[in-house]
């Protein structure tokens, strides 16, 4: 087993050897609680092939795993574990906040079957603004760094960031460009003209001066808006004392759209001003449905829920192992965090949250009054959450039958593979597989083939070429869909049935679906359907579940491939344009295309701004403008 520095890491096996080992009653049978520790640390249940199937920790190790084998002890899940445990392994800690932290790197280190754990989730959008820098913009990122600057957020959608930034802009003029077209801008740009930008980049606005206008940003996205609109009319008024009547003017401006902008929200409010995050939690049978609602100054901005199925273990040891891996990765952790039911580790949870935050935070289970009022509002969003997603598998079921019964398949194609050619005069063909599992894509199983036995445009050998490689690898992997699904007519399809016969496994149901398209006097045909063995294409009412899904599996296919396509034309054109410039190779071109974005822009872009990038001097910047111009006469 092994140890962690810093860690009084002690492992201890308290069962039979390991070739007397069996799963479940054997193992119960031939177990004494009373020989486990009790001190803190962790516990880690292993299978008969001594694979990690759950970690757990505790401050007592023999009383938490005296609750797993208490006969008294109803809970399905517990039962559920207990039937495949053959091993139990020890590893003692000096304190509770250890096992914690412990517990946290087993699960990353042996991801157990039946522990919750969470991905790296790249789904948190926030605001960030950097006052360091002379003249900050705002900026939405994706995660979260300690590099100095302020993070705003999480923001549940990328709408609501996109509204957010769209009111910051019209009240505070801050910049939207990088800070390379800022360093090298001559002139103020559009956003200036529409009163957007206080154009910084050519003087019209001092540090100073900005910085007050940052610091207002700032305290709307700290929802200290009541103090801002003091702040503006202190202002005003000085302005007005002054005789500096322009500027109280735009300042009176920013405080009648301020309040106009607060008159349209309508946000739901926590007792106090401070950050917090508020959990409920849902579960019915193996599945667990967890709400975090967010408050910032005292107003909520958003929520996320998070699904969970077959997690084997009590509701409060799932909910503290998901906070400790849900603040490892979120841009912000709050003052409070407000929950549903106790945690035994409470305390060790705030102190490795305060440790990572820098400042307290305090944990709480509420049980009455206005913060209990949130708790209890969190847990509504979990529970309807829950009953959203569960009509929605259970309507994706409904459809997988009727895909069944209306294309005659042996089973219900609850996983469907689509593929898609995409080319242009023969050149940088790719082939694209999309994965649809109960109706949604599962976009980590997406695949891109690009063709090493084709050459030239030949759609069918292309196709042939892909399918091979794919289900080559699934016979291996014993990896198999439902339905394999093909963008094409008949010969398509033959290519398919063709090379399913020669893998054999010419019982892998697969159809082709061929695209409606206009015909002369403006009618239309139809999307049909061909399968193996029949002559003619099944035609199926248009607007139907069966069509629109199908359809909409092979619009994403061909989305993927015309995507990468794309990608691979454009490297082609960098690569032949670009580089035909004398002293410029594929590491400059590179740094031409990262920084001004296209070939277009960069023919359009002046020779100061080519020289400023990194690599290029006046001379070789001359040399691609000149030829670019050039190029475009």
């Amino acid at each position: 087993m092994k140890c962690y520095t810093g860690l009084m890491a002690e492992s201890q096996d308290i069962t039979q050897a390991p070739k007397e080992r069996a799963e479940g009653a054997d193992f119960l049978a031939g177990f004494d609680v009373s020989e486990a520790p009790s001190l803190p640390g962790c516990y880690i249940m292993l299978d008969a092939k001594e694979r990690p199937i759950y970690v757990g920790k505790a401050k007592n190790l023999r009383a938490r795993l005296r609750g797993y084998l208490n006969e008294s002890d109803s809970r399905y899940s517990v039962k559920f574990l207990m039937r495949r445990v053959a091993k139990i392994d020890f590893l003692l800690t000096s304190n509770e906040k250890e096992a914690l932290l412990l517990e946290n790197s087993l699960i990353k280190q042996y991801k157990p079957r039946y522990n919750i754990r969470l991905r790296d989730d790249k789904t948190y959008i926030s605001l960030r603004i950097d006052a360091r820098q002379d003249f900050p913009r705002i900026t939405v990122v994706r995660r979260f760094r300690k590099d100095g600057a302020r993070y705003f957020g999480p923001y549940h959608s990328a709408g609501a960031v996109r509204q957010t930034l769209r009111q910051l802009q019209r009240l505070f003029p801050l910049r939207l460009c990088s800070d390379h077209v800022l360093n090298n801008r001559t002139r103020p740009c559009l956003y200036y003209q529409m009163k957007l930008c206080s154009a910084p980049c050519v003087g019209h606005i001092s540090r100073d001066a900005y910085h007050e206008v940052v610091d207002q940003a700032i305290m709307v996205l700290e929802g200290r808006s009541n103090e801002l609109e003091n702040t503006l009319r202190e202002d005003i008024a000085r302005h007005a004392e002054e005789l500096e009547f322009e500027q109280a003017a735009v300042l009176r401006d920013r405080l009648y759209d301020l309040r106009g902008m607060l008159e349209r929200q309508h946000a739901v409010t926590s007792p106090t001003s401070d950050d917090r995050d508020v959990f409920g939690l849902h579960t019915e049978g193996p599945f667990t449905e967890i709400q975090a609602l967010f408050y910032r100054g005292g107003k909520m901005i958003g929520g996320k829920g998070y699904s969970f199925e077959h997690c084997e273990m009590p509701l409060d040891e799932l909910l503290s192992s998901f906070l400790l891996q849900y603040y490892a990765e979120a841009p912000l952790i709050p003052d409070e965090v407000l929950l549903p039911v106790d945690l035994e580790d409470a305390d060790a949870l705030g102190e490795v949250l305060s440790d990572q935050r820098g400042a307290r935070v305090e944990i709480a289970c509420p049980k009455r009054g206005e913060k209990r009022s949130l708790v209890e509002l969190a847990h509504k969003n979990a529970r309807r959450g829950f009953e959203e997603k569960r009509l929605a598998e259970k309507a994706n079921r409904d459809l997988a039958e009727q895909v069944k019964a209306a294309l005659s398949l042996p089973r219900a194609p609850h996983r469907i593979e689509c593929f898609d050619i995409s080319t242009i005069q023969g050149g940088n063909t790719v082939a694209s597989m999309v994965v649809f599992q109960d109706g949604r894509p599962d976009k980590s199983r997406y695949r891109h083939f690009t063709m090493r036995a084709v050459e030239g445009q030949d759609d069918f050998a292309s196709m042939r070429e892909a399918l091979m490689r794919r289900y080559t690898r699934a016979i291996e992997e014993d990896d198999l869909p439902d339905l394999a699904l093909i963008d094409g007519g008949r010969g398509q399809l033959g290519v398919a049935t063709a090379l399913f016969r020669d893998l054999g496994i010419e019982d892998l149901p697969h159809i082709a679906i061929a695209k409606a398209h206009p015909e002369k006097e403006g009618a239309h045909t139809m999307e049909r359907l061909f399968t193996p063995g029949r002559a003619n294409p099944i035609i199926l009412p248009q607007n139907g579940p069966v069509i629109l899904l199908l359809a909409r599996i092979r619009d994403e296919a061909h989305r993927f491939a015309i995507t990468h396509h794309r990608k691979r034309r454009a490297k082609a054109t960098l690569q032949t344009v670009l580089t035909a410039v004398p002293g410029v190779g594929p590491a400059r071109a590179r740094t031409l295309l990262n920084a001004l974005g296209s070939v277009a822009k960069i023919g359009g872009a002046s020779v100061e701004d080519i020289a400023a990038l990194p690599g290029f001097n006046e001379k070789l910047a001359r040399a691609v403008h000149e030829f670019l111009q050039g190029g475009a006469s």
